[in-house]
């Protein structure tokens, strides 16, 4: 059996099947983050630093809004979608969210306008109340486009998406290149946002007409009220409460310093795409999961959830530590020597990231437990909030970053919990703790000798490059050498499955 597996990895795990659509997004997704990588360093080379913070408070607002108004409607379609059944019902479902999403996020873009004055005081950065306008335009567009982009999902069109990450981004980059080197403005990066999200939608919304999945404004029903806000306005509470948890600390930073600071803060807690293949999986597997968990199958849905962690968590695991083993040089790269005194806040982002896999909510919204999620974000914001106060003026500018980590991994641990107990297990038996254990202490391992390697080679004045490619490489491939094979057994689990 052993031996089948070693000779025929390829064809069978990645070839054909989810796990062939996953990898082809996360290949994308990579290329992206190349493209990002250059996109972030042009900005933050060309740009002041003061022009950069305002760009970086600008966009602040608008994710934040879109966090805000979203309001659980991406997960409402993804639910409904994959639930009903009757075609004519779908649709008015469909167009239901919809519709509310269009009222919510001009009445949130007005409320933008009105208070921009207001908002770029407050933050110490008045330059910034002339760019209000694409806080409250971006958000509308966002939203729209994700909930679009999961319907172009389940009608099964992930090639698609994964040639539009990759055409967006060159897009971005191209642009970016034209404002750094000629015009050096914000508002034009910010224009060609709002141009490209726009065109997308318009491209999205054909393609999922013609491949039967009709959104007619006309299909509007107030009957469906009721069953959308049940489901939706728990959700909604929850990514409320989850954006004031991801944002609180920056909110900290920039009431309490200054648009330089906040610019440094901003640059080293980015959330960079680690979980590019969990990620990649997750878009690819929602729909399979959702309509598991709406049969009421759990045992099933758990069989394909289990491998679908191991790959998360081990995947996540080596690009992180990759990362952490040559953090100075990476954050260099990144962002600039003039970001450098950010270097605690990043290294404690790199941690966030490395759990991020723990809150996945992928099965409880699946399921439709969004009051669970809305109960778990109610306890972590009071949690975060209060770490984050305490921990700033104790540490200073590492203290928000420490309390987005801890209150990262306690969110994770009851998300963990109420997924297995949802899936009619034990948290315990969603994972191989044999292999888990072996993972976490050869990655530490990794971690410690590859790290001190990297500061003997920067203290002999080898190029930062140098040692991130050599130092992040040996021990990103020593670690796919030694996981490889249980990663590609996975992906053929995940295929077998999915196949059924």
């Amino acid at each position: 059996m052993m031996k089948k597996i070693a000779v025929r990895p390829m064809d069978q795990a990645v070839s054909s099947g989810a796990s062939s659509d996953a990898i082809r997004l996360a290949f994308v997704k990579i290329v992206t983050l190349l493209f990002g990588i250059v996109t972030t360093r042009l900005l933050s080379q060309y740009l002041s630093v003061y022009d950069y913070g305002t760009y970086s408070l600008v966009l602040l607002v608008a994710n934040t809004t879109t966090s805000l108004t979203i309001l659980g409607m991406m997960d409402g379609v993804n639910y409904f979608f994959c639930k009903e059944k009757d075609a004519e019902k779908r649709e008015a479902y469909l167009a239901t969210i919809y519709g509310m999403q269009c009222l919510v996020s001009v009445v949130a873009g007005g409320i933008i306008m009105v208070c921009a004055g207001k908002i770029s005081v407050s933050f110490g950065n008045p330059a910034a109340k002339k760019w209000m306008i694409f806080a409250a335009v971006l958000p509308f567009l966002q939203n729209i486009l994700s909930m679009t982009q999961v319907l172009l999902m389940s009608v099964g069109k992930a090639k698609l998406l994964a040639v539009r990450n990759l055409t967006v981004s060159l897009l971005k980059l191209g642009t970016v290149l034209v404002v750094v080197l000629e015009v050096r403005s914000i508002a034009v990066i910010l224009l060609a946002l709002c141009v490209m999200d726009a065109a997308q939608i318009v491209l999205f919304a054909v393609i999922v007409e013609k491949n039967g999945c009709r959104i007619r404004l006309r299909s509007i029903s107030s009957r469906l009220l009721r069953p959308i806000l049940h489901y939706c306005v728990p959700m909604a509470v929850f990514l409320l409460l989850t954006t004031i948890n991801r944002d609180c600390d920056k909110y900290i930073i920039a009431a309490f310093t200054d648009p330089e600071t906040l610019a440094v803060y901003s640059n080293a807690s980015k959330m960079l795409p680690f979980d590019i293949v969990m990620a990649s999986f997750t878009t690819v597997l929602l729909p399979q999961i959702t309509r598991l968990m709406a049969e009421k199958k759990a045992k099933e849905a758990a069989t394909l959830y289990r491998p679908f962690l191991e790959v998360s968590y081990t995947s996540t695991g080596i690009l992180t530590c990759a990362a952490l083993t040559a953090a100075p040089q990476l954050m260099e790269l990144l962002y600039t020597g003039k970001y450098i005194r950010g270097l605690p806040v990043f290294m404690l982002y790199i941690l966030v990231d490395l759990l991020r896999f723990t809150n996945m909510t992928l099965v409880l919204s699946a399921a439709g437990k969004t009051r669970i999620l809305m109960g778990i974000a109610v306890g972590s914001v009071g949690v975060n909030f209060a770490l984050n106060i305490a921990l700033f003026q104790w540490i200073g500018l590492p203290g928000p970053a420490l309390a987005t980590l801890v209150v990262t991994c306690l969110t994770g641990l009851c998300l963990l919990h109420c997924t297995a107990r949802e899936l009619h297990t034990r948290l315990s038996d969603l994972f191989d703790g044999k292999y888990l254990l072996l993972f976490s202490v050869l990655s530490a391992a990794g971690v410690a000798i590859m790290a001190k390697i990297a500061r003997w080679l920067a203290a002999g004045g080898v190029h930062g490059l140098v040692v991130l490619l050599l130092v992040g490489g040996v021990y990103g491939g020593g670690m796919l050498l030694l996981h490889g094979r249980r990663l590609l057994w996975n992906f053929r689990k995940i295929n077998a499955f999915c196949k059924k």
